[in-house]
């Protein structure tokens, strides 16, 4: 049958696209703040005006919305292309992947808003922020492109974080696109008219909390001077054998440099250290790294270093851990240390190992790239170390609430992230990583420390704001005063209830639809 829509129809089917287009750059770094609170319009309206759509037609148009979000948001993906031509299949499949969630989330939505004609303000935040949460379980967990973090750029407007956590940040987000929908759509009508009042006034109060928390003071436990040594090793020269003394000399001088202003710790980043440590269990002496052990006998200061750890139990039974490993200010390794917990999935953990270990282990080439290789470090383990007691966090975990919330309620009094983000090049996603860490510090109010190889490194107070932010691919030397902080937040002690009464919500949702009748 010959398709009887005028060009203007066909034009209003490609509102789902438009909304994937909004949305997805809103994950962009930069003045786009606006797309945060309304991207989701266009999707809105598109459902609201196919009340009586298939199934199908929902899942395509979720799917066009979903994927176009993604294609947009992970661009940033072809900078590992540097590594291997296996992060197109990656981008593409990645994309495709969260794509298929989130048609599934618009096809439950367009189907509750027919059914229990909840409002969009309501009805939004309850469909998406179950899926949200979903993500980020089971071996493929990844919490990058939760929506709290799109806005991790803008601390003074996140500081009720603290109450709320990522998922809170995320419901406000959603609520306000729902909102302005509403009040846009019927503002002639009662409906749109409550919409508009809520909207200015669950966002005054946001703002009014903001404001008030911007300028609270926290309870102090003292400083420590901390410094931070970003070597800028190249990724083509990170694991040549050949450079590895190289490498030893840039940092043992930066450390030095580093040195001048007297810190309590020294903080080398992510498997800085070009050799592994080597650790049979049975010869304690083996936990040993002589180098860095002179060189904080030299300097006077405690050391904390990003090394490949090998734990090892006999000839071919031996566990690899991506670690941070201590020394203190008299050259002693210190018994406790800290490793990544959540692996890279294939990069450095195969994930649903029964499945997919036999397709990509033992294999050389570009293979070797996603055929893992690292077990998981211990959950919640604390570093007393610099006369401080410290959470490490690894590269791309600083994107998990979970981690630091439970560092800090295991008494981290202070954070650090060491990362290694060469593989992202000159890439935005450089920055959206090292802006997460704003969220994670006002969810704790507690100070990270982001050391990375080639930056972005810097000090993130409980504000969420950067001091010393570094540039990309040059070497660097900060030292910085960071104020250990006591107490824990409402977010730190009930965790992710915005999640849980979503998915109550939603559940709820689900029963009332089902039990209605529509016309």
């Amino acid at each position: 049958m010959p398709d009887v829509r005028g060009p203007g129809a066909r034009r209003r089917d490609l509102r789902p696209v438009i909304a994937g287009l909004l949305v997805g750059f809103s994950y962009i770094p930069g003045p786009f703040l606006p797309l945060n609170l309304a991207g989701f319009l266009p999707l809105l309206a598109w459902l609201d005006e196919h009340p009586d759509a298939r199934a199908w037609k929902r899942l395509r148009a979720g799917f066009a919305f979903g994927l176009t979000v993604h294609l947009v948001a992970m661009h940033w993906q072809y900078s590992m292309l540097q590594s291997s031509w296996l992060a197109a299949l990656l981008y593409v499949g990645m994309s495709a992947g969260l794509g298929a969630r989130i048609a599934l989330c618009v096809t439950l939505a367009g189907w509750l808003r027919r059914r229990t004609s909840l409002g969009w303000g309501l009805l939004l935040p309850v469909v998406w922020l179950p899926f949200e949460w979903a993500q980020s379980w089971g071996d493929l967990r990844f919490t990058g492109e939760h929506l709290a973090h799109t806005v991790a750029g803008y601390p003074f407007l996140i500081q009720f974080a603290e109450l709320v956590g990522p998922y809170g940040v995320g419901a406000a987000l959603l609520a306000a696109n729902g909102l302005i929908y509403d009040a846009w759509s019927r503002l002639r009508q009662p409906a749109g008219r409550r919409a508009l009042a809520a909207l200015l006034v669950g966002g005054s109060l946001i703002l009014l909390y903001d404001a008030w928390a911007w300028r609270r003071p926290l309870a102090e436990l003292g400083p420590l001077r901390i410094a931070l040594i970003q070597p800028n090793v190249p990724l083509d020269q990170k694991h040549v054998e050949s450079r590895s003394a190289d490498q030893q000399r840039t940092l043992a001088e930066m450390t030095r440099e580093a040195a001048r202003e007297r810190p309590d710790l020294v903080i080398w980043p992510e498997s800085a250290r070009p050799q592994a440590l080597y650790h049979q269990l049975d010869r304690p002496e083996t936990f040993a790294m002589p180098e860095v052990q002179a060189l904080a006998r030299e300097i006077g200061a405690a050391m904390l270093v990003g090394v490949e750890y090998a734990r090892i139990r006999g000839e071919s039974d031996r566990d690899w851990f991506n670690a941070a490993v201590a020394v203190d200010a008299a050259g002693r390794m210190l018994d406790s240390w800290g490793a990544k917990v959540y692996l890279v999935p294939f990069v450095e953990e195969v994930p649903f190992a029964a499945l997919f270990g036999p397709l990509v282990e033992g294999r050389g080439g570009a293979w070797r790239w996603v055929s893992g290789g690292f077990e998981r470090g211990p959950r919640s383990a604390l570093i007393d170390v610099g006369g401080a007691r410290v959470g490490v966090l690894v590269c791309y975990e600083e994107f998990f609430a979970d981690l630091s919330r439970d560092l800090r309620n295991a008494g981290a009094e202070f954070q650090v992230v060491i990362t290694n983000d060469a593989w992202f090049g000159r890439s935005l996603f450089q920055t959206y990583m090292a802006n997460a860490l704003r969220l994670r510090a006002i969810e704790n109010r507690t100070w990270f420390v982001r050391v990375a190889n080639t930056g972005i490194s810097g000090f993130v107070d409980p504000q969420g704001r950067y001091h010393r932010w570094t540039a990309l691919f040059e070497p660097a030397v900060e030292v910085l005063d960071v104020v250990r902080t006591g107490g824990r937040t409402v977010y730190s002690r009930t965790g992710d209830l915005v999640a849980w009464l979503a998915v109550a919500g939603l559940g709820a949702a689900i029963f009332v639809a089902r039990g209605s009748r529509v016309s």
